[in-house]
């Protein structure tokens, strides 16, 4: 597949997860007495669990936003490239009403990055959701090494973060899993009309401020989706604010999530500097990739790219995240002012005071922690 390269190229059909196309092993198992949720951080499988992050706080809702339970974020750490189930306990007198949307938020100050969120219901019902939908839609992101199909797709993860430390701007997301089928026809549509998918708080929404406890909008009354291709049957009405609806009152209502501005509208210019992830500051370690899925043009094109200095071997490219400049890779050609992948340094241009003859520019120095290898 090739690299995506933004909300313009979004391949949606193949983010809108049929998780019968999913590697059964990445969907929770059922349990017949409460839902399962799986959160699957997204980045490397490397044992020092640099790029972890705190378990969040889960809250499942019905169709008409009761809440169906929630379970509150603990700053027990997901390893890098694995996953943690959450059983969601059934509050007292809602009885076993299916759940149909879900809050996320970041349960501890370090950033966690999502690739993808699956639930399964006491009934055996199953539904996922990728990353790269609310990439799509203007979150923070990063390539993932997770690998999710038989196709080996490979889903961008999204940054939360509690503090919002390090330039990332989002506490935690919102979304309701019955709009996100995988049908040619939802795919056409959504490509056909980002608003749908983006701009519709009920459907999905990240979120700036936002607790484990705190409600998410809801569609009241529901919306009517096709029976055969899941499509909106009235696309106006997704968009009627008057229909995004939160409970009259309570202490974790929050009015303005109604109204707060999609994440696309919401960036704002950041600085690249020094960020730290996990454990792991940015400029501490780069990743090497050799999947075609991973393009470091991509992520140093990207506003709202996030994570490591990033190498990506089959275009020949180096990113660094800090200025978002693309270098090339040193090869028997280029041997000056590129990035050497035996040595992880960025070797000196042959101009003035080692400036990049071709640019003019002075390459960065770099010397790294750690050097990460995705196969």
């Amino acid at each position: 597949m090739a690299a995506k390269t933004g909300l313009a190229v979004l391949n949606v059909l193949a983010t809108l997860v049929g998780v019968g196309l999913m590697i059964p092993g990445l969907i929770p198992e059922k349990d017949e007495h409460e839902p399962v949720v799986r959160i699957a951080a997204g980045l490397s499988s490397d044992e020092s669990d640099t790029t972890s992050g705190n378990q969040p706080g889960v809250a499942l809702y019905d169709i008409m936003g009761r809440k169906v339970g929630s379970v509150g974020g603990k700053k027990d750490r997901i390893k890098d490239g694995s996953f943690i189930d959450i059983k969601v306990p059934f509050a007292k007198g809602v009885g076993t009403k299916p759940a149909e949307y879900i809050s996320v938020a970041n349960g501890g100050d370090d950033a966690l990055c999502i690739a993808y969120i699956a639930i399964t219901q006491p009934d055996g019902t199953k539904k996922a959701w990728y990353g790269d939908i609310a990439k799509a839609c203007g979150a923070d992101w990063y390539h993932s090494l997770l690998k999710t199909g038989d196709d080996d797709y490979q889903p961008s993860c999204i940054w939360i973060d509690r503090d919002r430390s390090n330039g990332l701007r989002f506490q935690g997301l919102g979304l309701h899993f019955n709009d996100f089928a995988a049908t040619e026809e939802r795919a056409t549509q959504l490509n056909e009309n980002r608003d749908l998918m983006c701009n519709a708080a009920p459907r999905f929404r990240m979120y700036e401020n936002f607790g484990d406890k705190d409600h998410i909008p809801f569609f009241n009354p529901p919306l009517d989706l096709e029976a055969k291709t899941l499509t909106d049957g009235d696309p106006g009405a997704v968009m009627d604010k008057s229909r995004w609806h939160l409970p009259e009152e309570g202490p974790h209502v929050n009015k303005a999530l109604i109204d707060q501005e999609p994440s696309h509208k919401k960036l704002r210019r950041q600085s690249h500097a020094t960020a730290v992830f996990g454990e792991a500051s940015s400029s501490s370690v780069v990743i090497i990739s050799t999947s075609p899925n991973h393009s470091a043009k991509e992520l140093c094109e990207s506003e709202t790219s996030r994570g490591f200095d990033f190498v990506s071997s089959t275009e020949n490219l180096f990113c660094d995240m800090e200025s978002k400049k693309l270098w090339p890779v040193c090869d028997t050609t280029t041997t000056s002012a590129c990035f050497d992948m035996i040595s992880s340094t960025m070797k000196p241009g042959k101009g003035l005071r080692g400036r990049d003859s071709r640019s003019g520019q002075i390459p960065p120095a770099k010397q790294y922690a750690k050097t990460v290898h995705w196969g």
